[in-house]
């Protein structure tokens, strides 16, 4: 009978256990969709926010933006979302081990945040500021206006040479009518 009482309490203890662990995991989902982070470009004129599925939610563009290249505004844009996607992977983790503690479900979820937001590529290095630059840039020539290659003059250049039968092709498409 001792035995069945010190089973009947150690049900009773992980029964409460998990109860305060389902509690622990509701809250956390709970906060967790509050969770958004934002990130913006080291000029400021752009700016990405992602939430909790590393999803954009908001760009923020600065008028600046409008004389940029597309392609610099576009790379620019994906490299704020990475950084904003590897801060969430760190907000995440922060929160996660703040309510939750460690289990392996919370490991779990650690582990697949940090395999789907790695930490961003160290970024090239960047262009002189404009006030160590020139205050203009400096004139080059368009390739069109640049000094062609002197011309070969070949000889009977003016002769034009055509050949002496039709071909086949050439006689198909003489046809007036598709039914010959």
């Amino acid at each position: 009978m001792d035995e069945l009482t010190g089973a009947a309490d150690e049900l009773t203890q992980r029964a409460r256990e998990l109860e305060r662990q389902a509690t622990r995991y509701q809250e956390l989902r709970a906060r967790m969709t509050e969770v958004s982070v934002s990130e913006t470009s080291a000029d400021g004129r752009i700016g990405v926010t992602v939430d909790v599925n590393g999803a954009t939610t908001a760009i923020t563009l600065a008028p600046a933006v409008r004389g940029m290249d597309p392609a610099a505004v576009a790379a620019e844009l994906m490299a704020c979302t990475r950084r904003a996607q590897a801060r969430l992977r760190g907000t995440v983790t922060g929160l996660i081990g703040e309510i939750v503690g460690t289990d392996t479900a919370a490991d779990t979820i650690v582990d697949q945040y940090a395999e789907r937001f790695p930490d961003p590529a160290p970024a090239p290095p960047a262009a002189p500021s404009p006030t160590s630059a020139a205050p203009w840039p400096t004139p080059t020539a368009p390739a069109y206006l640049a000094p062609a290659p002197p011309a070969t003059r070949k000889p009977d250049r003016d002769r034009v040479v055509t050949p002496d039968e039709p071909d086949e092709d050439d006689l198909y498409f003489q046809r007036r009518s598709w039914l010959q």
